[in-house]
């Protein structure tokens, strides 16, 4: 007899949520605006899953971040300048080195996250920025990883993005200080219902020193903005990383 009653009740459930289904109107400003956001951090992960091939083969070659090549820089490795990047922000004792600005996701497509270069935080001798490659004892980089959902007013998820942030702390130069290299974050998947477009950009909120003047401690806050927008309406909200040449890691 239970079992009929349970056979009887699926068809009449299913009924229901097919016409709830088709009250859903795609063009209806419900549909079309964002309601809700959360973002929450996801378990841990290998970080080798997630790092680029030629990250691997130096992973396995030099077991550490002490000789690494700028794996994210498609210029010469041999050229400093391009394995460190331009210079983005300065403080009396650090000046990072990298990229301010990079969009990471445009109308709801990965872009190419292989064509920036990812964030160092280091000293500076005689006015001038020590190369990462001539610092020391960097160690194995730390990974959070991340999930933003947005839902509209129907409390459908209209929006699902993951993505890391990945970082290597601990390098020294002269035996002194905590520094930070290879400071990125990277997309790792990104869904959109119809209707919706997102966009997401990293940037450099700024940096300072958590040290000593004699034995400074990197620090670095990392900005994730995500921009959904509609026909309707453009929505923006902002993450707040900040993270330390001693490996803290916090998210604001």
């Amino acid at each position: 007899m239970a079992l009929n009653k349970t056979l009887l009740i699926i068809p009449l459930l299913l009924i229901r949520l097919s016409a709830q289904a088709q009250s859903i109107d795609v063009n209806s400003s419900k549909y079309l605006t964002v309601g809700e956001v959360s973002v929450t951090e996801v378990p841990a992960v290998s970080i080798k899953s997630s790092l680029p091939p030629a990250y691997l083969r130096d992973l396995n070659t030099y077991g550490s971040f002490t000789d690494f090549p700028n794996f994210n820089n498609p210029g010469d490795s041999n050229d400093p300048s391009n394995r460190a990047g331009k210079v983005i922000a300065n403080g009396r004792e650090l000046v990072a080195l990298g990229e301010d600005i990079y969009k990471l996701v445009i109308k709801g497509k990965p872009t190419n996250t292989t064509s920036y270069t990812p964030i160092s935080v280091v000293p500076k001798v005689a006015g001038a920025p020590v190369d990462p490659m001539d610092m020391e004892n960097f160690r194995m980089p730390i990974k959070k990883t991340f999930r933003a959902i947005f839902k509209n007013l129907y409390r459908q998820v209209v929006v699902e993005y993951q993505y890391s942030v990945i970082f290597a702390s601990g390098g020294s130069y002269d035996g002194r200080g905590a520094y930070i290299t290879a400071a990125q974050i990277v997309p790792e998947r990104v869904n959109t219902m119809f209707g919706y477009d997102f966009t997401a950009t990293m940037k450099l909120g700024g940096i300072q020193n958590s040290g000593s003047k004699l034995s400074p401690v990197a620090g670095a806050t990392l900005l994730m903005e995500y921009s959904v927008n509609t026909i309707l309406k453009a929505s923006t909200s902002v993450d707040t990383f900040y993270i330390t040449g001693t490996g803290a890691f916090r998210r604001l």
